[in-house]
């Protein structure tokens, strides 16, 4: 082992900083983080091949040059492996930058009120259906604004389909931005109107809108362009 780090050390650089790259670009674009739950397929698969493959080395069953070749392997995909790690781990970063701050819980109940969003089209009192302020929803009503001519596609956000579209574009709510800026208590008062409170929180709209309004891509955008989400068409 000794020999094939000192041999191919330049190698397993090299595929450390590939690794790195396609870490940060493909773990950024998922919008949450970089733990098990948020790994694309293929890199899943690529790290079960690493495990068998370990294991086939440790327990030498393939002795002689076919060892060596595995050995081998396993270094680069190894270097590999942990480059996307430490590139998902700081692309993680970037995707925290953009999450709005939560309210801390030791501050009196009476919350003021949510710091208005800054859109480029005007904010207005309320859209087409007219809602009392909070409507007896738990939370903060978001701000709504005026349909752009060019809104959002929403469904390109995981756990937006067709109902959830025109409920949001009820509400005022038309493009990422607006979904990326929500605070906790906004986020709490659209899970309760959409009668699923907690969804949205669990399935991150607001970090998938972060990187949406960027012009970056998730893994579900993509499906959903590519047109592999039949709901979302």
């Amino acid at each position: 082992m000794t020999y094939l780090l000192s041999t191919y050390w330049p190698w397993m650089l090299i595929a450390l900083l590939f690794g790195g790259v396609v870490g940060f670009v493909t773990f950024l674009r998922s919008a949450s983080g970089w733990w098990p739950d948020s790994w694309p397929g293929w890199f899943k698969l690529l790290c079960l091949l690493f495990i068998v493959g370990l294991v086939v080395a440790v327990l030498k069953w393939l002795p002689g040059l076919a060892g060596h070749y595995l050995e081998t392997a396993l270094l680069l995909l190894g270097s590999y492996i942990v480059g996307c790690f430490l590139g998902s781990w700081l692309a993680s970063f970037r995707a925290a930058e953009l999450k709005p701050q939560e309210r801390p819980s030791s501050l009196a109940p009476a919350a003021p009120a949510p710091t208005p969003v800054t859109v480029s089209a005007p904010v207005v009192a309320a859209p087409a259906v007219a809602l009392a302020a909070n409507d007896g929803h738990p939370g903060h009503r978001p701000a709504s604004i005026e349909k752009s001519a060019t809104p959002d596609n929403l469904k390109r956000i995981s756990g937006i389909g067709h109902t959830n579209e025109i409920k949001l574009n009820e509400l005022g709510i038309w493009t990422f931005r607006q979904i990326a800026e929500w605070t906790g208590a906004n986020a709490e008062w659209v899970g309760s109107y959409l009668a699923f409170p907690g969804r949205i929180e669990r399935e991150d709209w607001i970090g998938q809108a972060a990187q949406l309004a960027k012009g970056l891509e998730t893994e579900f955008s993509r499906r959903v362009d590519d047109g592999d989400v039949p709901t979302s068409q």
